[in-house]
């Protein structure tokens, strides 16, 4: 199974330049935990809740996130394997941005995604 048929191919995006305030208020509407940052159609970033605690409301993302050499990023082709799942889970990462070939931001691939991959295979 690839990653590409498990991830939410939906994600909340967030620019570099967006404000850690706006940005919060957006991941409590929607309930979410992180956000790729992407400029330009490709992953620069990656920002957590806690990030957006630790930072300040008023400053700009580019100044809260984790760079992208900073961030394990997953491909949509590779596989979907049990030593990433169990990365994921003993480490209790909760997600991690996905991309193409063309290094363009595809999805996510959250704990949740997989929960939710699981369930349907069980009501199958």
């Amino acid at each position: 199974m690839k990653i590409k048929d498990v991830m939410n191919k939906n994600p909340i995006v967030v620019s570099p330049n967006d404000i850690g305030g706006e940005v919060v208020q957006l991941l409590y509407k929607e309930g979410k935990y992180y956000a790729p940052v992407v400029e330009d159609g490709k992953l620069v970033g990656w920002i957590t809740a806690l990030d957006l605690l630790a930072g300040c409301k008023h400053s700009k993302i580019e100044d809260l996130m984790l760079l992208i050499d900073e961030i394990k990023i997953l491909n949509e082709n590779d596989e979907l394997t049990d030593e990433l799942i169990d990365e994921m889970v003993n480490n209790e990462i909760i997600a991690y941005p996905v991309i193409n070939d063309k290094e363009e931001l595809v999805g996510t691939l959250s704990i949740f995604d997989l929960f939710k991959y699981k369930n349907k295979l069980i009501k199958k």
